[in-house]
């Protein structure tokens, strides 16, 4: 079943040139939102995460169920896919997430973490029990030029059929796990 349209109007209205983040972060919100709504007692929380050492800030949403982080999704713009460095800094600010989530007790057996690069998605699967994240780092080759995050990890365009499917199939598989956990 397609996006409703309030959805998909609020993406189409951003500029695709943009190189904002924060243009996206209405529809963002807004699908957050409708994928967890608050009458289901999920919490979506908007979380700018300073950079390093600069003024510049990457905005992530944590969705919770009760306190338990349960799903986050991290928001860049769609210029980004085309820029190595800005996918690298994309794929390494995740993996600090996923750290930073892993480093307190996690109630969940999965942790998932969705990085937006405009509409195009890449999905992570963190396992606490034994620690594995995927996808797999890529790590820089010495004297050879290294594409440690390439396009093509974000493979899913949410406002097509199959990158929509795939985000309602990871959101029922969370909501599933939320659910069947004791802690909420």
């Amino acid at each position: 079943m397609p996006w409703d349209e309030f959805i998909a109007l609020q993406f189409e209205l951003v500029n695709s040139s943009t190189t904002d983040d924060c243009e996206y972060s209405g529809p963002f919100n807004t699908l957050m939102l409708n994928l967890f709504p608050p009458a289901s007692h999920y919490q979506v929380v908007p979380l700018p995460k300073r950079l390093h050492d600069s003024n510049e800030f990457s905005l992530f949403y944590i969705i919770k169920k009760g306190t338990t982080p349960i799903f986050f999704l991290q928001v860049k713009t769609a210029v980004a896919i085309n820029c190595p460095a800005l996918r690298k800094e994309a794929d390494e600010q995740m993996r600090d997430m996923f750290l930073e989530f892993a480093s307190s007790c996690l109630a969940i057996p999965r942790l998932y973490g969705v990085s937006a690069m405009g509409t195009r998605v890449s999905v992570y699967e963190y396992t606490p029990s034994n620690r594995r994240l995927t996808p797999p780092r890529i790590l820089p080759q010495l004297d050879v030029v290294t594409d440690v995050a390439p396009s093509e990890r974000w493979q899913y365009d949410i406002m097509e059929p199959q990158g929509e499917a795939k985000l309602k199939e990871l959101v029922a598989e969370i909501k599933e796990i939320a659910n069947k956990s004791d802690w909420n």
